[in-house]
């Protein structure tokens, strides 16, 4: 084998001859050859100042994979790159975990939604108890003021029938009786403090019968007045602010008896 240069050649247009020398000259020949591709792929890498990627394809090999050259020529490539998707869109990846993270929220917010309903409906509810609670508690307190004095009261009102009655069969001694009228007194001045403090008097003399406040004890025919109409009271019936303390004992009117059959023949 012998070498040569082409006349105003370089030495990258180096001229490889080879002899009919023999399986060694063809050998070294080829050896020579790979050693000149070598020497113009160096001057080509250190020209660009960057190691140039092979040009032959490599099975799960991109553009993107990380691929280096060593230091005697030989090709590297990331193991851990070659197991990722060939054509993999980091685009696509991003909105699909956008999408499941739309979702996650959606669904977050409809049980925060439901869970807001329950605990306004829960609030309207205990809102609406405590104002049931308010107006009871404070119809409960006015009726303890109202009423606190009731069993006073209802003790009270023997003592007081007692002295109306000796007022009313006290004896007359004259004209000017100056000690009867001071009682008289007295017992005008207990009936306004009484009825300051909510005791009035039941109407009942001269009144239709009225069950609620008037108790009948006696049953009386009287002609010139109508049925149930109360003809007589025996004892005072008391009201404590609009609520009855007392029912008044009375006589009421019945209506006439029917005449008897021989009665009506003796009359025609």
């Amino acid at each position: 084998m012998t070498t040569g240069k082409r006349p105003g050649g370089s030495a990258e247009d180096e001229i490889v001859n080879l002899d009919d020398g023999g399986t060694d000259d063809v050998a070294r020949a080829i050896a020579e050859a790979e050693r000149a591709v070598a020497a113009v792929e160096r001057k080509h890498r250190a020209k660009s100042g960057q190691h140039e990627a092979p040009t032959h394809a490599v099975a799960g090999v991109t553009a993107a994979t990380p691929v280096s050259v060593d230091d005697d020529d030989s090709i590297v490539i990331d193991a851990d790159e070659m197991d990722a998707p060939v054509n993999a869109d980091p685009r696509e990846e991003r909105l699909r975990q956008l999408h499941e993270q739309l979702a996650n929220e959606k669904e977050r917010a409809l049980r925060a939604e439901e869970e807001s309903g329950r605990l306004r409906e829960t609030l309207l509810r205990k809102s609406a108890d405590f104002e049931n609670l308010k107006r009871r508690t404070e119809r409960e307190k006015t009726d303890f003021f109202k009423f606190a004095l009731s069993e006073a009261f209802r003790d009270l009102l023997p003592a007081l029938d007692n002295f109306e009655r000796a007022l009313l069969h006290a004896p007359v001694t004259g004209e000017k009786d100056e000690f009867r009228t001071g009682i008289e007194m007295i017992s005008r001045q207990m009936a306004d403090i009484l009825k300051k403090y909510g005791l009035v008097e039941v109407a009942a003399q001269g009144e239709h019968f009225d069950p609620n406040v008037h108790e009948a004890v006696m049953l009386e025919a009287a002609p010139d007045s109508a049925p149930g109409t109360v003809l007589e009271v025996f004892q005072k019936g008391y009201t404590l602010n609009d609520r009855l303390l007392r029912p008044a004992l009375v006589k009421v009117s019945s209506a006439p008896a029917p005449p008897k059959e021989g009665e009506g023949a003796a009359g025609r």
